[in-house]
């Protein structure tokens, strides 16, 4: 059988880089943002192997967090299982929309929907994304936040209970666009003057944050802070500054892309006559979870499904990461 999984995909509005925990999961950012309807859709297939492997489908490539991610689950088991694994993007990687972590973690719920190793415990789960993703400097907060959906404020670094999330649900939808030159996570955290600007632009603004967020407040917040941080280039003001008579928009970070809230369809308008892609979403207030008759697996011991005999080696095979 084949379990699948969706992630949302998540808008950072504004965050900063406190130095890192003792562990990875007390590792992480502080910020604020909100979960979007478009993500990482994984289909995970389980049976016996020779060894522990993942093998990737037709058009499927194992990012690293991916592979970390799912080789540290799969090392739970007690006998060698192969995972067929399928992953579905909606929106680009590198452009602020969390599909690094959305990938990761929607793969870990599948493989937990088939194999039950973790006893559908979702921190656990949640913990071996996040982990991957501190790892490789690809996401600090984008897995806290798309477990559990809606808007939130990250208010401590770190997953739950180390780190503090506040939450709230938002009925609506929003305006995504981006350009086609993506901006590397990475690049921008392991500069220690670009995360000591982030963290002047962003403390204020977090420490006098209302009780519960809202979309309003992330997009004025996160724009301001955007201008103060020395983010947003021509690209994103462009967008921005083409959006702002219809509503609000703001910067996605990190991404040179935005996000907008106000008259949707005059705003997609203005980024077909700027030659943008763009997309509504809306706001995802589920969080990631398991699909089909799996749909609460992620929150209840799922139940162990039994695993199809060897199949004939794949030369697409990834070995469990060391």
């Amino acid at each position: 059988m084949t379990t699948q999984a969706f992630c949302p995909g998540h808008i950072t509005a504004l965050f900063y880089a406190p130095p890192p925990g003792t562990s990875r999961e007390r590792t992480g950012s502080r910020g604020a943002g909100l979960s979007i309807s478009l993500g990482a859709r994984a289909k995970v297939r389980a049976q016996m192997g020779e060894g522990f492997g993942i093998i990737p489908g037709p058009g499927t490539r194992l990012a690293p967090t991916v592979a970390t991610a799912v080789g540290n689950y799969i090392s739970l088991a007690r006998r060698p299982v192969e995972l067929h694994l399928d992953l579905e993007l909606d929106l680009p990687v590198g452009q602020g929309f969390g599909m690094s972590g959305a990938m990761a973690l929607a793969a870990v719920l599948a493989a937990e929907g088939e194999l039950g190793l973790l006893r559908g415990d979702a921190a656990k789960a949640a913990a071996l994304a996040h982990s991957a993703e501190v790892e490789f400097r690809t996401g600090l907060g984008d897995v806290v936040a798309q477990m559990r959906g809606g808007l939130e404020i990250r208010r401590r670094p770190g997953l739950p209970p180390h780190g503090e999330v506040v939450t709230a649900p938002h009925e609506g939808d929003v305006l995504i666009a981006w350009t086609e030159e993506p901006m590397h996570t990475s690049s921008v955290l392991g500069d220690p003057e670009a995360r000591a600007r982030l963290e002047r632009a962003a403390l204020p603004r977090l420490d006098a944050a209302p009780g519960a967020p809202t979309l309003e407040w992330l997009l004025e917040e996160g724009w301001a802070f955007a201008q103060e941080a020395g983010l947003a280039g021509p690209a994103v003001r462009e967008m921005v500054e083409a959006c702002l008579p219809h509503g609000r928009a703001s910067q996605v970070m990190l991404g040179n892309s935005i996000f907008a809230a106000g008259d949707l369809a005059a705003m997609g308008r203005e980024m077909d006559r700027l030659g943008r892609p763009h997309r509504v979403v809306r706001v995802d207030n589920r969080g990631a979870r398991v699909l089909g008759g799996q749909g609460k697996a992620h929150r209840s011991r799922p139940r162990p499904r039994p695993l199809a005999p060897p199949q004939p080696s794949s030369s697409r095979r990834a070995r469990r990461p060391t």
